[in-house]
Order: structure tokens, then C-alpha cells, then sequence
């Protein structure tokens, strides 16, 4: 289909180009009756007319849309929820984001900016020195949202993931738990989330003197925890288990069944999401919730702010993780 041209829209509304012009961008100063522009942006959207994006950006001096540049991470669970709530705030400032995820663009970030006309980048954890470079040398913001601690660059996110562990291990403890564990059943694509909440498994149970029966990621399933479960628990002590996400939390409740081990009695287990799946088995799951609107507002007032637009409402507070507590515990 042939692409509709402003000579189209002046030939329909019987105008010249120059009035169609200064009607679509809106230009200050041109002398034109509110009949007339109403006629060429009614003719415009009958025809189907888009403008061109890289006219617009060099017009108004910068893209409007927003790189979310993701690590080859899971975008499932809390993730894809940051990213579904960040795409929201950033459309009420007049933004669009667009993702590129995996590996595939690290070191291919000046021919990426190449592509894409962009108004910023939004990063989840520190980019390369050439990638840095591509960045500064196009002169875009970025805006980072490290969610992840790196030996020499801490988190920037409000919500840490040694917060959800010390969420957890508070509530196991408080519900009468007298050793714990952390269990992870999960794909490759969460491993460094995985790893940061296993590390801060450790040095929480460390730094606190706690009883620490063992911590497994699981490669086999609920049958190889089926196997640890029964020499984790002391007789007569009820277990606490740590569990990465909900779907593991399941796999802990699983396995504890088939060993004859009853939940929440002899094993407590807490999830993290609070996923649609934690109600839906027997018992339903305790689980970590988040408060992802603050996390995704504070990326959009940054870029707004960057960028010099007008401030998106702000989300109200709450705090970054909270236990919602279930029959699992």
C-alpha cells in the first residue's frame, strides 16, 4: 500500500503543502483558522497518514522512544512485571519503550543507536566500556535500574534482593521455624538472581547465627529434593525453606508430600512473586510481593526529568516487599 504523503493530504483537503505542514507540527507562528487545521488533521487520519519518526526527532531534538536494554535474564515473574509497569509509566509521559533483550547487543550498541532513534536508554546492569562510549558519544541519557550488586557498581533499584531473603527468613523465623533452607528449582536465565539470593541466604544465617541445614539449585527436580528434604529436618523441629519463586516453592511442597512430610507442620515454605500460582495449590503458598509500581514510577520520573518533561504522577507509597501470608506457613 502506497505510503500517504503530505502532497496526499493538501491535494484532499485543498491546501497547500505548506499549510498541511505547519497543521501536523503543530508550528508556532503559522497564521492558520482553527477550521483549517481541524480540515488537515481530520483529511490526515482518514488517509491514514503517519509521519516520518526521524523528521519528528530532528524537529522537536531528540527520539521518543526508550531502550530498554535487558541482559539475557528471565523476563517472567517480577521482571516482566517491572517492564509491563515501566512501559505504562513511561507512555503517560509521551514516551513508547521498545526492549532488546538477550546477549546479542552488548558490543553492538553504536550500530543499535544507529537503527533506532532514541530519546534514552534504560540499563539493568552496567554496560560494557564501548557500549558506555556508544552512549556518550550520541549523546543519550541513560537511566539505570541495576537491580543486581556487581563488586564494583551496587543495585540502584529500590528493592534488593537481600531484602527478600530477609523478608522470608523473618517470617520462617516468626512462624516457629528451628533451621532453615533455600531451594531453587529454575532455568539458566535466572541463575544471577538466583546466586545474589543464595549468597545473601548465607550470610543472613551467618550474621544472625542461624541454623542453616542446607541449600540446594536444583538440576533433577522434586525428586533429588525428595532425596535432601527428610535430612534437613531435626526430629520434633519444624523446617523453614527459602524458596527463589513460587514455582520452586511448589517443587519444596511437592516433594515434602511424597516424603510423607506434612506443610505447613514439619516444613514452612515461602515463595516469592506472589504469583497467581500461589493461590491456586494446596496449601496456598506464603510469598514475597512487590512494590513494582514505585520501582517503575521512579525509572519514569528519571527519565522525565532527564529529558525535561513534565513529572508523571507519582505512585503511591508502599513498602519495597511485604509477606503475604499463606496456609504454606
Amino acid at each position: 500500500m502506497k505510503r500517504v504523503t503530505i502532497s496526499d493530504i493538501a491535494r484532499a483537503a485543498d491546501v497547500s503543502r505548506a499549510t498541511v505542514s505547519y497543521a501536523l507540527n503543530d508550528r508556532p507562528g503559522a497564521r492558520m483558522s482553527d477550521a483549517t487545521r481541524q480540515l488537515v488533521l481530520s483529511t490526515a487520519e482518514s488517509l491514514g497518514y503517519q509521519g516520518s519518526p526521524a523528521a519528528r526527532a530532528l524537529r522537536i531534538g531528540r527520539g521518543e522512544v526508550v531502550l530498554l536494554l535487558l541482559p539475557d535474564w528471565s523476563t517472567t515473574g517480577e521482571l516482566g512485571r517491572v517492564l509491563s509497569e515501566v512501559g505504562r509509566r513511561t507512555a503517560d509521559i509521551g514516551l513508547v519503550c521498545l526492549r532488546y533483550e538477550g546477549p546479542d547487543w552488548k558490543g553492538r550498541l553504536r550500530e543499535l543507536l544507529g537503527m533506532v532513534t532514541a530519546a534514552a536508554v534504560v540499563t539493568f546492569e552496567p554496560l560494557s566500556p564501548s557500549d558506555t562510549a556508544a552512549v556518550e558519544t550520541a549523546g543519550i541519557p541513560e537511566v539505570r535500574a541495576w537491580l543486581l550488586d556487581s563488586k564494583s557498581h551496587p543495585h540502584t533499584t529500590h528493592i534488593h534482593q537481600s531484602d527478600i531473603v530477609q523478608a522470608q527468613v523473618n517470617h520462617l523465623l516468626e512462624r516457629g521455624s528451628a533451621s532453615l533452607a533455600f531451594v531453587a528449582a529454575t532455568e539458566d536465565r535466572d541463575l544471577p538472581f538466583v546466586e545474589a539470593r543464595r549468597g545473601a541466604f548465607r550470610r543472613i544465617c551467618a550474621e544472625r547465627r542461624l541454623n542453616l541445614a542446607g541449600d540446594v539449585v536444583l538440576s533433577e527436580g522434586v525428586n533429588e529434593l525428595g532425596e535432601l528434604l527428610p535430612g534437613w529436618i531435626r526430629e520434633g523441629q519444624p523446617l523453614g525453606v527459602v524458596a527463589f519463586s513460587d514455582p520452586s516453592a511448589v517443587a519444596v511442597a511437592t516433594a515434602a508430600a511424597q516424603c510423607g512430610l506434612s506443610v505447613p507442620e514439619q516444613v514452612k515454605v515461602i515463595g516469592v512473586d506472589d504469583s497467581a500460582l500461589a493461590t491456586l495449590v494446596a496449601p496456598a503458598l506464603t510469598s514475597i510481593h512487590f512494590d513494582l509500581a514505585s520501582e517503575a514510577a521512579s525509572v519514569a520520573a528519571e527519565l522525565a526529568d532527564v529529558l525535561s518533561l513534565p513529572a508523571p504522577p507519582p505512585a503511591q507509597l508502599a513498602a519495597p516487599v511485604a509477606v503475604v501470608a499463606r496456609a504454606s506457613t
